[in-house]
């Protein structure tokens, strides 16, 4: 069967981190970019963090390029209390030896694209897939199919009624919802139901590789966030839940769903709309809605296990 090409839009991000992971250790896809995007931290560290996972896993062959720094509307904004101030726990890191395409992100997906088919799985603020809508609009219809963590129907990350990807730039994610292509979105609803705990992260921890000692120790601070917000100690796999949608078709049941952004109001700026109802049956996006966590999780500890096993060679 032949892979799945695949370009991922980012901003690492602990959760970005195993997501990227994930996908590299991943048979099923062939990871032939990887674009950067202000979110989680500002856009040069987002790009560093991609740098530094990518030379992690041994991935170097993978063209990262830098895409949009500042949302299309509304301030800047950053997640450092969840993700730590450098996107990745605050660990300590060698400077990476892989170096940035001269491309910037809109013009890398666009080749890609040109190249064969191509999946674009956004897990960052979408700002780099309204400019690739601006930009080069003849690049939208040659995607074969995009892929969304964001959005929320019953309660938001950042307020009450927004998640954070697409609170960060509601004004992109309202021309990407605006747009004919297929797309699945992966709101909170579907991604609050996998997650890691402690046993998970000491898994991890008791590999006794640089991977997994990075990994627990990416998770430990992270885990220890929602435990503060939360009361419970769950790592929440939202990213990592996108690429699962691509390796494993089918394992998350969606509907066909309306897809608006609210763009304003005092309460509900960058709240998702997203309309079950029927009433729009040609919408060619789909909203996830279920998902087997014991699946989810035991596929991503094989891959994992499987990427650490070829770093100890």
């Amino acid at each position: 069967m032949a892979r799945t090409r695949v370009v991922i839009d980012t901003d690492p991000g602990v959760d970005d981190a195993v997501a990227i992971l994930l996908a590299v250790a991943s048979p099923e896809l062939d990871v032939v970019g990887i674009t950067t995007v202000n979110g989680n931290v500002a856009v040069d560290l987002t790009t560093t963090n991609a740098r530094r996972l990518l030379e992690l896993a041994r991935a170097s062959h993978v063209p990262i390029a830098a895409g949009a720094a500042v949302p299309l509307g509304g301030p800047v904004e950053h997640a450092a209390q969840v993700h730590g101030n450098d996107g990745l726990g605050d660990l300590s890191w060698e400077e990476p030896s892989i170096s940035i395409d001269s491309r910037d992100a809109v013009d890398l997906i666009s080749d890609l694209a040109d190249e064969g088919p191509l999946t674009l799985i956004a897990i960052g603020p979408l700002t780099n897939l309204a400019e690739l809508v601006r930009r080069r609009p003849e690049t939208v219809a040659k995607l074969e199919r995009v892929v969304i963590m964001g959005g929320a129907s019953f309660m938001g990350n950042v307020t009450a009624v927004a998640e954070f990807n697409v609170w960060a730039d509601p004004e992109a994610a309202a021309v990407v919802a605006a747009q004919e292509w297929p797309v699945t979105w992966l709101p909170l609803d579907v991604t609050h139901q996998v997650w890691l705990d402690d046993h998970d992260i000491d898994v991890f921890g008791s590999w006794g590789t640089e991977l997994g000692d990075r990994l627990a120790g990416m998770l430990r601070p992270y885990a220890n966030f929602y435990e503060s917000v939360t009361g419970v100690r769950h790592t929440i796999m939202h990213d990592a839940l996108a690429i699962y949608e691509v390796i494993a078709p089918g394992a998350i049941s969606s509907d066909v769903a309306g897809v608006n952004v609210e763009c304003g109001g005092d309460f509900a700026r960058g709240m998702t709309i997203f309309d079950r109802r029927g009433v729009d049956r040609q919408s060619n996006h789909r909203v996830g809605a279920s998902v087997d966590r014991a699946r989810f999780t035991a596929l991503l500890h094989e891959r994992l296990a499987r990427l650490n096993d070829f770093l100890r060679d």
